[in-house]
């Protein structure tokens, strides 16, 4: 029966891919790169059929005979199935979404991953920009006041950041290094530069003033999203109840914290001291360089986990084309196959003070833990070593609840254990947790009761003290991706309820052990993880304890 799943589920992403060749390359699956993402009626309605039939499939079998791993990956194919289907037959993004036409990171994802005859892919994908195009235009022309505005707005950003990255294609080190083999590759960036400028002229010109839709996914696919992908069996108002009561926990200790340290409790006029300290423009990738390489050094002498036998980490500037959607900093796993198990770090230039505020460097420290280590890039390298955890329908399923949990908790951790030891870090590790609370409520309102970003955004410049543009690339990525946004903080509380339960069951309980078990499962849904990492005692505890005091 085990290796009868795995021939379906073989089959089944040998299929799959070629409707999501990006994603091919993304984990290392070979044949796929030289294809952009088709979009056609007849496309769309083979990849419904695919995923009924796996479905059917799939209800043929009898999990009871998989391994546990293998019920895991079982459990992730369905429920990634089930909701494929439901976006299809529902939330046509052909019609809705401008940006996902756009092939800038079909072209992006070929300078930083290994993939076969580069020049030949690189030049199907470039020749292949311009009709991919010119054919979207039928389909956002059909419902054009169904588009929100905000996702044009970021798609037509997108087009002006693009034209100026493929411009800039051929000094990159590995295109320039195989321009010689693509005979035509300055006609063809060419090309695909004059489809680029001329989509986001369409955008502007043809769907500007129409554009008048509304992103909101709405509470049955907010829930369907939930149990699905996150495997959380609770309802958006209790989650928002969670997400409410943690952050009137957070709020009240964040101001007891400023009294500690000021002896008032002004949190807005000590954010704007410590927002004084920062590195300047020119030293901003140097200085995180510098904090990563100080946090790697710290996690590795206090042995908080198994270190992978190879890893790497580069800090680089994030894209031009994605500046607008990552305003300060961001991170980029490595594939399973890179031998070198290379990660990207972006760290966003700022070239004005309020943006350089927030790289002051008692939060730069923060975030050099949660991006780099022992944060994402150590979970992330730790799944990829791990035969399960490197499984399909794991890599291709991941949940924020694991990966963003776990970032999340890293801050902690590290406050723990000494090396965010400042007594001014304490009042940053709160209120970088009030902000990852109000995204918990912010993701319910927004998706599911009809709050509009602008009022989101006053919250986030009322409560956090963000400047107006910071909330608003936040909440551009919360109104793309609902159920993200609330895994940072759902995620974080889980895992802690899961190691203190463990650590009160068991004398001989170890940090490190905890750690291992946990990475060692991939990025699924953090309650799976839990329950093939602990057993399902722990996870319903661990759910059970988050969830306590909602109804």
């Amino acid at each position: 029966m085990s290796s009868e799943f795995e021939q379906i589920r073989d089959e089944y992403y040998q299929a799959w891919f070629r409707f999501h060749p990006e994603t091919a390359v993304e984990v290392g699956i070979p044949g796929y790169a030289h294809l952009l993402a088709p979009y056609s009626d007849d496309d769309f309605g083979a990849l419904l059929t695919l995923n009924e039939m796996l479905l059917s499939t799939l209800e043929e079998l009898d999990s009871n005979e998989l391994s546990s791993a293998q019920q895991v990956d079982l459990k992730l194919m369905r429920g990634a199935a089930f909701l494929e289907m439901e976006a299809l037959l529902n939330f046509d993004w052909r019609k809705r979404d401008p940006q996902r036409f756009l092939p800038l990171e079909a072209l992006y994802q070929l300078t930083v991953r290994e993939v076969d005859d580069l020049p030949k892919v690189l030049a199907k994908r470039l020749q292949a920009i311009p009709a991919y195009l010119r054919n979207a235009a039928q389909y956002l022309l059909q419902e054009a006041e169904g588009i929100p505005a905000l996702w044009l707005q970021l798609a037509i950003t997108s087009c002006e950041a693009g034209v100026e990255f493929i411009h800039g294609l051929p000094q990159h080190p590995r295109i320039h290094a195989v321009a010689p083999q693509v005979r035509e590759l300055h006609s063809w960036i060419h090309d695909a530069m004059e489809a680029v400028g001329a989509f986001g002229r369409f955008l502007s010109e043809d769907i500007g003033a129409r554009a008048q839709g509304d992103f909101a996914c709405g509470e049955q696919r907010f829930t369907h999203l939930l149990l699905h992908r996150h495997f959380l069996e609770v309802s958006p108002q209790q989650l928002k109840q969670f997400g409410t009561r943690l952050f009137a926990e957070t709020e009240q200790a964040l101001i007891e914290t400023c009294r500690k340290l000021t002896g008032n409790d002004d949190v807005a006029a000590l954010n704007r001291k410590l927002q004084t300290d920062h590195p300047s423009a020119d030293k901003l990738l140097a200085e995180y360089e510098q904090q990563m390489q100080a946090a790697r050094k710290f996690v590795r002498n206090h042995n908080l986990l198994t270190w992978p036998q190879e890893e790497r980490l580069q800090v680089v500037a994030t894209p031009e084309f994605l500046r607008h959607q990552i305003p300060f900093a961001a991170y980029m796993e490595p594939a399973v196959s890179d031998p070198k198990q290379m990660g990207y770090y972006y760290v966003t230039p700022a070239d004005t003070e309020e943006l350089l505020a927030e790289h002051n460097r008692a939060g730069l420290m923060h975030t050099c833990v949660h991006e780099a280590y022992p944060g994402h890039h150590m979970q992330f390298v730790t799944a990829n070593m791990s035969p399960d955890a490197s499984s399909l329908p794991r890599l291709v399923n991941p949940s924020a609840t694991l990966y963003e949990g776990w970032a999340l908790y890293c801050e902690q951790l590290m406050h723990e254990q000494g090396f965010l030891k400042k007594p001014e870090q304490n009042f940053i590790l709160l209120k970088d947790r009030l902000w990852r609370a109000l995204r918990v409520i912010i993701d319910v309102e927004i998706q599911t009761e009809s709050v509009s970003v602008e009022q989101a955004a006053k919250r986030m410049q009322q409560k956090l003290g963000f400047p107006r543009q910071q909330a608003m690339a936040d909440l551009a990525w919360y109104s793309q991706a609902p159920t993200t946004p609330m895994g940072y903080a759902t995620g974080w509380a889980l895992i802690n309820a899961a190691r203190d339960h463990l650590n009160a069951q068991d004398s001989a309980f170890s940090l490190r052990e905890f750690h291992d078990r946990l990475l060692a499962q991939g990025s699924p849904a953090l309650f799976l993880v839990l329950q093939e990492a602990f057993g399902a005692d722990v996870a319903q505890h661990a759910n059970s304890e988050v969830f306590s005091a909602v109804n």
